[in-house]
């Protein structure tokens, strides 16, 4: 019995200890249970908040891209917008999606949504470390776009991004080929590029004997190893091109056709590929992403469909019905002196009294390659100088425009220029005869020495008429031989801003860049025509438009109004440093670094 007795005591106990034991893991699952509930809840908070920032992200990242288009867009007018301009760029119209899903409320002191643009940034000296516009040197404006949106829940995304506005000097290219004017390259004797080769369109390359490149080639377009007037793959001889450690590679391959030129590449990749490993980045061109650089003529910037035309206007008179940005833009409206037929101004207006024998405007001569009687406009640099009424800017526009062809300006007496530089403009072409700054001394903003000044001179076409060009009486129509108009050895030192005559038929070609400089007399017999400085193609040209060879316009005969010289080309390294007066700046807009605040 008392055995029995403690069994119940003891049952009894146990069962005593049981239910708190029960409402313990009771207390313990619900607490889980919330728990579970709790972080569930913490997730689809999570989940319904990176939701909500990551549609405002998006949304303030569309607000970048805006503000950036807008503000590419009011820089294509010019390179110094106004505080109020700037300030006048709007953030975008969200679309009905946009803000049903982003549910935008008021957030003081901003809206929910804005884009904003820093005002009047400094501008500074930049050089471009990588890519295909590596070494050059431009004049930045770093703007900063800044777009905010405001989501439900007051989730907010604040975006930048550096926008990049860089002026490039054009005379900083051995050659610089627009838009519109494609660039090709087929010497005959051997030639060698020590300049960067540029084109905003195709280049076309080869050689009868030997070509060689010793800095960057690189082209918006394509880089074929044939010519358009000869359907011939490859044309002749291949060009040499140095690579990145100054040792000369061969072009034997180009963006369609792999090595041998049997057979095209089975991708544009394969091309990239392998020009980026034998050049080390070189030669590019668009397969490697490669930009273009923009002259500085406003609609430009929205691709005409007739750049080369529109690129011409740099060179001619202001009109009336021009608009501000474009007279802006015009080297006439930045010329310290203008002649126009035969009356001088300064830059505002007034007129300047230039002394007798310093411009003449009753001469002319035969151009044999116009086939017709050249009115001439003749400017005595020598003269100019002595009378002191040279431009104190460096710049001078020169022009007859009493009629749209049959004139010319001629500059002579040019072998010492200004101390200070030196800048030739006209709408119409340009003979320069003779030595042309080959004498003087110019010290570098670097402090070294040179022994001529930076110059240049753009015009719609350029030709060079040697030092025995007066002497033999070459400006009678009787010399049409050639052989009556033998050239002596001749040197200029300026960059040449022209124009190739326009092709004659699709696919005839322009002359190649060796016959962009024009001559009118007989340079054989190892005569040479020694030139030092940067040519630059933006247009074809409009008044001086004879054919470059004649007849046949490249399929005939040799030209008889010219032999040519022995050419000693070479870009003026001059102009890293110190550019002619007046310079046009080629425009890249760059996006630059992009930050999440």
């Amino acid at each position: 019995m008392a055995h029995r007795r403690a069994f119940r005591a003891r049952v009894r106990s146990e069962q005593g200890s049981a239910l708190p034991l029960a409402l313990l893991s009771l207390l313990l699952i619900s607490l889980l249970g919330f728990t579970v509930v709790a972080m569930g809840l913490t997730e689809v908070t999570i989940a319904t908040n990176w939701r909500a920032y990551s549609r405002a992200f998006y949304a303030a990242d569309a607000g970048i891209e805006s503000g950036v288009n807008s503000l590419r867009a009011l820089l294509s007018l010019g390179p110094n917008p106004t505080a109020e301009q700037l300030a006048a760029i709007t953030a975008p119209s969200l679309n009905t999606m946009s803000q049903a899903q982003l549910s935008f409320v008021p957030s003081p002191p901003a809206p929910p949504f804005v884009a904003r643009i820093v005002t009047n940034p400094p501008s500074f000296t930049t050089s471009f470390t990588t890519g295909p516009f590596a070494t050059l040197t431009g004049r930045a404006t770093n703007y900063r776009v800044t777009s905010q949106v405001t989501g439900p829940g007051a989730v907010r995304a604040n975006l930048s991004q550096i926008f990049s506005y860089v002026q490039v000097p054009l005379f900083q290219f051995g050659v610089f080929y627009g838009k519109g004017v494609d660039l090709e390259i087929a010497p005959g004797p051997n030639m060698t590029f020590n300049g960067r080769v540029h084109s905003n369109s195709n280049i076309y390359v080869g050689t009868q004997a030997t070509l060689s490149f010793q800095s960057y080639m690189t082209t918006t377009g394509s880089i074929y190893r044939r010519i358009k007037r000869d359907p011939a793959i490859p044309w002749k001889n291949h060009p040499q091109i140095m690579d990145a450690g100054g040792v000369y590679q061969t072009l034997d391959f180009d963006h369609e056709y792999q090595q041998g030129f049997a057979t095209q590449w089975p991708s544009p990749n394969d091309w990239k590929n392998f020009a980026l490993s034998r050049f080390g980045g070189q030669v590019r061109d668009s397969a490697m992403g490669v930009g273009e650089i923009i002259p500085p003529i406003p609609e430009l910037f929205v691709n005409p469909s007739n750049p080369d035309v529109v690129s011409h206007q740099l060179i001619e008179t202001v009109n009336v019905s021009d608009p501000p940005a474009l007279q802006a833009a015009k080297l006439y409206t930045q010329a310290g002196l203008r002649i126009i037929n035969g009356v001088a101004t300064d830059q505002n207006g007034a007129a300047v009294s230039l002394p007798a024998g310093v411009v003449t405007t009753n001469k002319s001569f035969w151009d044999n390659r116009e086939q017709r009687t050249m009115s001439i406009t003749e400017l005595n640099v020598g003269s100019l100088i002595s009378s002191g009424k040279a431009p104190a800017n460096g710049i001078l526009y020169i022009a007859n425009t009493s009629v749209s062809t049959g004139v010319a300006v001629r500059v002579v007496n040019g072998a010492t220029l200004p101390s200070n530089g030196f800048t030739v403009v006209s709408q119409n072409p340009v003979y320069v005869q003779g030595n042309y700054n080959t004498l003087g001394s110019f010290t570098t903003s670097t402090g070294g020495t040179a022994n001529h000044v930076p110059a240049a001179i753009l015009a719609d076409a350029i030709t060079v008429l040697s030092n025995n060009w007066g002497p033999n009486n070459s400006d009678t129509k009787g010399n049409l031989s050639t052989s009556n108009r033998p050239a002596t050895n001749t040197t200029v030192n300026a960059a040449f801003a022209t124009g190739p005559s326009a092709e004659s038929a699709p696919g005839a070609g322009n002359g190649q860049l060796e016959n962009n400089i024009r001559f009118l007399e007989d340079w054989s017999g190892g005569k040479t025509f020694t030139y030092k400085g940067s040519i630059v193609d933006l247009w074809h040209s409009q008044q001086a438009t004879g054919n470059w060879r004649s007849p046949g316009n490249g399929s005939g005969p040799p030209p008889q109004y010219y032999q040519a010289p022995v050419r000693n080309w070479s870009y003026d390294t001059l102009f890293n440093t110190d550019p002619p007066p007046g310079t046009p700046s080629g425009v890249i807009m760059v996006k630059g670094a992009w930050s999440q605040n």
